[in-house]
């Protein structure tokens, strides 16, 4: 069972990814939507709001083969998920940028 304290830990966690993949938008549509269709660009606040509707509509809910730990191992496999893949798009833009 998991803890009151655990709970706010992992709701502060993810608003931290929130917030975190709607930075990453926003960057990203700066640099790859504004030149290109000459779209304004993109504040922090609706590009969380549009991160979490893009990913309400696109979330997988699965169990993989390899989610087989205990609930502490699955949270930080979806903690280091939430925060390394908008890293991972953020630094292969950037390369795609340099391209431009």
């Amino acid at each position: 069972m998991i803890g009151l304290a655990a709970f706010g830990g992992l709701l502060g966690l993810m608003a931290l990814s929130a917030m975190w993949k709607g930075y990453v938008l926003t960057v990203l549509w700066a640099w790859f939507v504004v030149p290109v269709f000459g779209l304004p660009a993109l504040a922090l606040a609706p590009a969380i709001g549009l991160s979490l509707v893009v990913s309400f509509l696109t979330y997988q809910h699965g169990v993989a083969q390899d989610d087989t730990g205990d609930f502490s191992d699955r949270i930080a496999k979806s903690v280091v998920n939430a925060m390394l893949w908008p890293a991972m798009a953020l630094g292969i833009g950037w390369v795609v940028r340099q391209f431009m």
